[in-house]
């Protein structure tokens, strides 16, 4: 993975883990810009989008909203580390076909549960996969994906900033690896909130840190069939896909610039918000 200008941001990012991944859920951020990683064992990517410095001199508050890969392999003790969070809302971009394989786990289930009404993966997937054959088409095709992203979800982003716009806090955002689908509205939050474009690169790559590729050549028994095709491609294709490369993520911001002009556009134009709601969300989520 080359991070290139986000080498800095993403080594302190890195750095914070082996204190953050340590001491539960209950540690607080001790320096601007470092994650407050759970240290789950079945959601290693759950992690708080809170402590980020704003350009403007605020920060992201903390405990509001969480993000993460799929929830279904949580142990007892990561049940009950989620359930001390108090979740008010889960934010679920998985398809229904994801869902139904690998349902979420709770002690206690969030009061709101939103779904993504997506029914399966395969046309986004299967198109997708057509063009990998090695590494760089790997690349290429992920980057061309991301491009699309922001308007293929843009009714489950609208979804999650509505709600964000009605407190209902804390909640978490997750689907499959956390990388893809949670990645890009993760980094439309942040950057909505302000938080500059290379924390928010930075934030992303961390997946990779957190949630390598898999090293096993055979699809989980559970996984869905549209993601059992990931398994099939070669080793390095399949990295690629699996890796958090900057370019991804910078390509979907791109896109969001070319298309509505700013992160501030797409939420106006593209997510229906007002500027006086625009205003209320970093009031809300910004200290």
């Amino acid at each position: 993975m080359s991070i290139g200008p986000y080498a800095p941001v993403l080594v302190v990012l890195v750095a914070s883990l082996a204190v953050a991944q340590t001491s539960g859920p209950s540690q607080q951020h001790t320096a601007a810009d470092e994650p407050h990683i759970l240290g789950l064992q079945g959601a290693p990517n759950f992690r708080d989008l809170g402590g980020y410095a704003t350009a403007d001199g605020h920060h992201v508050r903390s405990g509001l909203v969480y993000r993460s890969n799929k929830l279904s392999a949580l142990t007892p003790a990561d049940e009950a580390a989620i359930d001390q969070l108090h979740l008010v809302a889960e934010i679920d971009l998985r398809t229904a076909e994801e869902r139904k394989s690998e349902p979420s786990r709770w002690l206690h289930a969030p009061a709101d549960i939103y779904d993504s009404p997506k029914s399966t993966l395969k046309p986004t997937l299967d198109p997708l996969l057509g063009k990998i054959h090695d590494a760089a088409s790997a690349r290429s095709a992920l980057t061309d994906f991301y491009a699309q992203m922001p308007d293929i979800y843009r009714p489950e982003y609208a979804a999650l900033f509505r709600r964000l716009l009605a407190h209902d806090t804390p909640m978490v955002v997750h689907c499959t690896a956390g990388k893809d689908r949670t990645g890009v509205a993760a980094a439309v939050l942040l950057s909505a909130l302000g938080v500059p474009r290379m924390t928010v690169v930075a934030d992303y790559a961390l997946t990779t840190t957190l949630l390598p590729p898999p090293k096993q050549t055979a699809a989980p028994k559970n996984l869905p069939p549209s993601l059992a095709k990931l398994y099939a491609l070669p080793p390095d294709a399949r990295a690629a896909v699996w890796r958090a490369d900057p370019a991804y993520i910078e390509a979907a911001l791109d896109a969001v610039d070319h298309e509505y002009g700013s992160v501030h556009g797409y939420l106006r134009q593209g997510l229906g918000l007002t500027e006086a709601e625009i205003t209320s969300l970093k009031a809300n989520l910004t200290e």
